[in-house]
């Protein structure tokens, strides 16, 4: 009876291993595609604080972390309970010293109910344009970001992921 176990195990063991590597062999083609096309993804956390009424300085964590700051463009309130519309422009520098551009962005700021704090989210995500500095000068993508903002303390905690492709050096 042992003998017979071991016989049809065999086979299954084989067939989980070769499944396994299947799968195994899509993901690594998957990730040649990525480099081949010089595409990354990217995340981490962005803390900044207002140093005016319309500007905002801080730091980034994560795959582009440095510093970076927002300047208020226009404010478009919300009505019947909708989100405040800010449209701003991002100063973004990295702890290399590469500089990113991005396109002008809309965050939508709605309400919590607590007086003076918010969700924010740029529905559209946030768009890296080429014209940057250092490895960034030609590269191209959008990050999604969202977290909250305390306009009572002046303070800002955001998220951000996104897919990163960079042009012919």
């Amino acid at each position: 009876m042992a003998k017979r176990r071991i016989r049809y195990i065999r086979p299954m063991i084989l067939a989980a291993a070769l499944l396994a590597l299947g799968f195994s062999g899509a993901s690594h083609r998957a990730a040649a595609d990525d480099r081949d096309s010089h595409c990354v993804q990217v995340g981490g956390g962005i803390l900044t604080n207002f140093i005016d009424a319309t500007d905002t300085l801080g730091t980034a964590t994560g795959d582009l972390s440095g510093g970076l700051g927002v300047s208020v463009l226009s404010v478009t309130p919300g009505s019947g309970g909708g989100p405040t519309i800010y449209h701003v422009h991002h100063h973004w520098v990295t702890t290399t010293g590469d500089t990113l551009s991005f396109k002008d962005a809309d965050l939508s700021a709605f309400p919590t109910g607590v007086s003076g704090v918010v969700l924010a989210k740029y529905v559209d995500g946030v768009m890296l344009t080429p014209g940057g500095t250092g490895r960034f000068a030609n590269a191209s993508g959008t990050l999604a970001v969202f977290g909250a903002v305390d306009l009572n303390q002046g303070q800002l905690t955001l998220r951000y992921s996104g897919k990163i492709c960079f042009g012919s050096e």
